[in-house]
């Protein structure tokens, strides 16, 4: 597992991450995820809710990656790693019942994503770096 800055965590935090994946016959997808956050030094957490084109293609293919980026400072980070889906299960329930999502949708999941790749997603020569 590669592990998270504080810089990273603070960028997650207050930045946009959007979310990538592939479907199962291989065509990208990427999409705003607005309730992704950090969840340990290891890995990142969001809410499902909508059970479209990311939840159907991580049923498919666990592999996730997480890019965000600060354009006032062109600096960014990319997270690459294996993703986890919890729907019913005792970790959605705990997770979800800390939460008012239920007051918005009729149905929610968690998905976890272990980030085994970090990469530097600076306006520099050392764009595309491999930091973890």
């Amino acid at each position: 597992m590669a592990t998270l800055t504080t810089e990273m965590k603070e960028m997650l935090k207050n930045q946009l991450p959007f979310l990538a994946t592939t479907s199962a016959d291989g065509k990208p997808q990427v999409g705003p995820k607005g309730s992704l956050h950090v969840l340990d030094a290891s890995h990142l957490i969001y809410f499902e809710h909508t059970f479209r084109h990311a939840y159907t293609n991580l049923r498919h293919n666990q592999q996730a990656a997480v890019a965000v980026a600060d354009r006032a400072a062109q600096k960014g980070f990319r997270f690459e790693g294996t993703a986890h889906i919890h729907e019913n299960d005792d970790y959605a329930n705990q997770v979800l019942g800390k939460t008012k999502i239920f007051d918005r949708f009729p149905r929610a999941g968690v998905v976890v994503i272990d980030v085994e790749r970090i990469f530097k997603l600076d306006n520099t020569l050392e764009a595309g770096t491999q930091l973890a």
